[in-house]
């Protein structure tokens, strides 16, 4: 790990999206929000204004959690000496469209790509093992899911305070499925780089997703202080553990 100079320092040079990843989120932030309004355009009747409002609520919210995401994954890359570039899953995209319309936006899902990581030489000397390490681009790939969760607890605390709040319920909600589907073990997403770069990885971004889930989805004062908690003991024991490397 390096140090918060080197690292702040490696942000302000490198930490880019490209012309060609602005493109592919554009287009995954959108579709995204699409999905995940598919069912508001009216209660009894269909409602134009009322559907494009909500359009554009959940794009936003697609917006910085798609965002956030990413930028926990390239952040934590630039600490490790190798560069992320997000990679966009055209297929994925007609596989969310299809299943939105076929299940008439009961079953939203999330398949918009993943990151893949290359070695930047200059920031990789003097590291152990100079060369590519899968349990690293695993931990790159983790960060997304570590990010997801971090944006779902946030959402669910303004949830908290915000009940009935359209935009806070859908941010909560498109956090932990991203989160899910993220973790499938397919070559277009990080769920396989995390499988083979360490089982115990794998199953523990499973189990934190479940608990995520189980916590925040009950939208209840003990549920949220708990998830709050735990969430603060890992983050304690993860910094104790980095610290030490």
């Amino acid at each position: 790990m390096v140090s918060k100079q080197e690292l702040w320092a490696r942000i302000k040079e490198f930490l880019r999206f490209s012309r060609q990843e602005a493109t592919g989120l554009l287009f995954a932030i959108v579709l995204t929000g699409f999905i995940f309004s598919f069912r508001d355009w009216g209660t009894d009747k269909f409602d134009a204004a009322f559907g494009l409002q909500n359009l554009l609520l959940v794009i936003i919210v697609a917006a910085i959690s798609i965002f956030f995401r990413i930028a926990c994954q390239k952040i934590y890359a630039l600490s490790q000496g190798y560069n992320a570039e997000f990679k966009i899953w055209w297929p994925g995209l007609l596989i969310m469209l299809i299943v939105a319309f076929l299940s008439l936006g009961r079953l939203p899902v999330i398949l918009v790509g993943t990151v893949v990581s290359s070695l930047m030489v200059k920031q990789r000397l003097g590291e152990f093992r100079y060369g590519f390490s899968y349990k690293d681009n695993a931990m790159i790939a983790m960060w997304g899911l570590y990010g997801n969760l971090i944006a779902a607890l946030l959402f669910a605390i303004a949830l908290h305070s915000l009940p009935q709040s359209y935009f806070f319920g859908k941010g909560l909600v498109l956090n932990l499925v991203m989160a899910f589907f993220s973790l499938l073990p397919l070559p277009q997403l990080d769920g396989l780089q995390i499988y083979f770069g360490s089982r115990t990885m794998y199953y523990l971004g499973i189990g934190l997703v479940l608990l995520a889930g189980l916590l925040l989805l009950t939208k209840t004062t003990i549920g949220l202080i708990t998830a709050v908690v735990t969430g603060s003991l890992i983050a304690i024991v993860y910094i104790l553990i980095s610290s030490e490397k």
